[in-house]
């Protein structure tokens, strides 16, 4: 099937140098130093699922005005929706409870959400979080970009993969206090077993756009054979997908900080991800680094994160290529 792969090979500040003058030609080349671009795109339509795993259903605005239930004054009040929504589909979970202090919000504890399929410790944990920012004024920001859009993509795709022929173990999982600093997947981590063999799949902000922005592309060579995982269910749905060697910080940092191969993935415009790239990886000035900034970095953890930024097709592509991504790990470790 015909790719097509992009700033491939560049580094040196001399690339972005020729270009800073002209805004749009760093966007289209995408060129940064000392670190790799690579966008992959696909022509010809393809299979939107693999054959042992049902498509997820398709998003509508019926599903966006579900997905607005998430706005509530409170990380309590979000976690009791996401509950009902998983009792609504029949999917069984259980919580995971933790200790950790959060004055600003009044609470003394947090609460993982798992739907685990399949038996035993997990091979394969696919997961985002469920918690919003909470503003200086103690105002919870609605919070439906980052990452309301992210639960219910993966409600979705726990719905697939119950229906999926597995051989080994996936934990679905919705993490809490993520806004505070990683800690229910850090403590979710801490309850693993040091010497598992599993990988995760983190799922954060794929509420709009029609490019999968996904990383670290490495460095380690599980992370790599991750990365490459997630450009061949990108094929296989042809969609554009550009890697990166950094990403946001997110809950698959608590996996890789113990040793666990992860990936995150995010669904943005193209000119979007292309800014981003060079936001994280360009050796900028701040002027430029100030120009560059896309819309996403102004909409989350503010006012702004709300229900009319989500897209149905945005988020019917996210859940398709992550349960096909999840799917195809499955198959290749059995």
């Amino acid at each position: 099937m015909p790719t097509s792969t992009a700033c491939a090979h560049r580094t040196g500040a001399r690339c972005c140098a020729a270009h800073t003058a002209l805004l749009l030609g760093v966007l289209a080349l995408g060129c940064g130093a000392g670190a790799e671009q690579e966008t992959t795109s696909l022509a010809t339509p393809v299979p939107q699922s693999s054959p042992s795993a049902p498509a997820p259903q398709a998003f509508t605005a019926a599903d966006i005005d579900r997905i607005g239930r998430l706005a509530q004054p409170s990380n309590d009040l979000r976690l009791a929706v996401l509950e009902d929504e998983l009792r609504q589909r029949g999917l069984p979970f259980h919580q995971q409870e933790f200790s950790h202090t959060d004055a600003n919000g009044g609470r003394s504890g947090g609460g993982n959400v798992v739907v685990a399929l399949g038996s035993g410790p997990p091979d394969i944990v696919v997961g985002g979080h469920f918690d919003a920012e909470r503003l200086a004024d103690g105002v919870l920001v609605q919070g439906m970009v980052d990452n309301g859009a992210g639960v219910f993509v993966l409600l979705r795709v726990a719905e697939a993969l119950r229906a999926a022929v597995l051989r080994g173990s996936v934990h679905v999982v919705f993490f809490d206090m993520e806004e505070l600093g990683l800690i229910g997947s850090r403590a979710y981590v801490e309850r693993l077993d040091p010497a598992l063999d599993a990988v995760m799949v983190n799922v954060d902000i794929v509420a709009y756009g029609d490019t999968l922005f996904y990383g670290p592309d490495g460095p380690s060579a599980a992370e790599t054979r991750l990365a490459a995982a997630v450009r061949r269910a990108c094929v296989r749905h042809a969609a554009a997908c550009v890697g990166t060697p950094r990403m946001p910080p997110s809950d698959d940092r608590s996996f890789r900080g113990a040793g666990i191969p992860a990936v995150s993935l995010a669904m943005l415009p193209a000119d979007e991800a292309h800014r981003l790239w060079l936001i994280l990886n360009g050796d900028l000035s701040d002027p430029l680094r100030t120009a560059l900034a896309p819309p996403i970095m102004r909409t989350i953890h503010s006012p702004r994160d709300t229900a009319d930024k989500l897209e149905p097709a945005a988020l019917t592509r996210a859940a398709r290529i992550v349960t096909d991504l999840v799917v195809g790990l499955d198959a290749a470790r059995r």
